[in-house]
């Protein structure tokens, strides 16, 4: 529970505002969710140490939220803090002046804030003449939670570009070698009780015109694939090994597949979108859905891609009968 005590150590922190019984629905790519019962804003890394360390003090969970994209939050909210990096950390350095040309392939370190969003970083370095961030240019999220949940796309994610990450705990600010973390398919294992405020990339010299057409090819297939205009996190589910999420969902008959205002994309099955009055329950009913029609059909249970935040997904727990018996689940 937020108490007095702690809010009123919060707001002495300089560099912090609080903001209590916040609604999250707004900060998610979804939006669904409740309230969370404290947000903090953070705009440096001494802000954000000391806040850590007051919430790890008082004995409260917490979470640092960046674009919203893959998140799920519960319809009942985060009891805990949400802690959210503001306009501080969108910042890149490093990067080479446009007319600053270079041998092709020579390699660029530049350093870039945990808050900047990625699909604009990878534009930025395009019109530089740097490759390497190409398979970001349509992922809606930060660079800090791209680097969390190792964010990828064709073939290439986070790890292929990580030089070096910075970590703020409740001790301080450090920068950790990227091949000390452990990166994963859509996952990398920061240590406990850490935050990614910003990260070294490693990109090479190319041909700027080369690297934007490439990346519009790329978004000119996403808008193809993929639903456009609509209120969604993301893929649903991971890829299983040696197949798509996708094709497997299509191929069990669920697009389409709506429970109240929420909706397997039919344009992409490994889509749930948002048609304006969906609640996380709504989508949270969906999921099993679709991951029971699938080990139904091919015997693959499909894990979650998105993070559900406030709660545990519905074939976790025994709510998951109690949300398949409501009769307004249909297609």
């Amino acid at each position: 529970m937020v108490t007095p005590v702690l809010t009123k150590e919060l707001r002495e922190v300089e560099g912090a505002r609080l903001w209590t019984k916040a609604p999250l629905a707004p900060f998610t790519t979804i939006g669904t969710g409740g309230k969370a019962a404290l947000l903090v804003t953070i705009g440096s890394t001494s802000a954000l140490s000391s806040v850590l360390a007051a919430v790890e003090r008082a004995g409260l969970p917490w979470f640092c939220l960046g674009g919203g994209s893959n998140l799920l939050v519960t319809d009942q909210g985060y009891p805990g803090v949400i802690i959210k990096l503001d306009d501080e950390f969108h910042y890149l350095d490093d990067l080479p002046a446009h007319h600053d040309a270079g041998p092709a392939g020579e390699e660029f370190i530049i350093t870039v804030g945990a808050g900047a969003y990625l699909s604009r970083l990878s534009a930025v370095v395009a019109e530089s003449g740097l490759s390497g961030l190409e398979f970001s240019c349509g992922i809606p999220g930060s660079v800090g939670g791209g680097v969390a949940m190792n964010a990828g796309a064709h073939g290439f994610a986070m790890a292929d570009v990580a030089e070096s990450v910075e970590l703020v705990s409740a001790e301080g600010a450090s920068w950790m070698p990227a091949q000390a973390l452990k990166w994963s398919y859509r996952s990398c294992t920061l240590p406990p009780g850490t935050v990614v405020t910003a990260i070294r990339l490693r990109l090479v010299r190319d041909d700027p015109g080369s690297i934007l057409q490439y990346q519009r090819s790329l978004l000119r297939a996403r808008r193809q694939t993929q639903p456009r205009s609509a209120r969604t996190f993301g893929s649903v589910f991971k890829n299983p090994p040696g197949d798509w999420a996708g094709r497997l969902l299509e191929k069990a008959g669920l697009k389409g597949v709506h429970r109240g205002g929420a909706e397997v994309s039919t344009v992409h099955a490994n889509f749930i979108v948002n048609l304006g009055d969906a609640t996380t329950t709504d989508v949270l009913a969906l999921m099993g859905l679709m991951r029971e029609g699938v080990h139904r059909m091919s015997g693959i249970s499909l894990e979650p891609e998105v993070k559900l935040l406030g709660g545990q997904f519905p074939w976790d727990s025994a709510a998951c009968a109690a949300l398949f018996a409501q009769p307004d689940l249909h297609g």
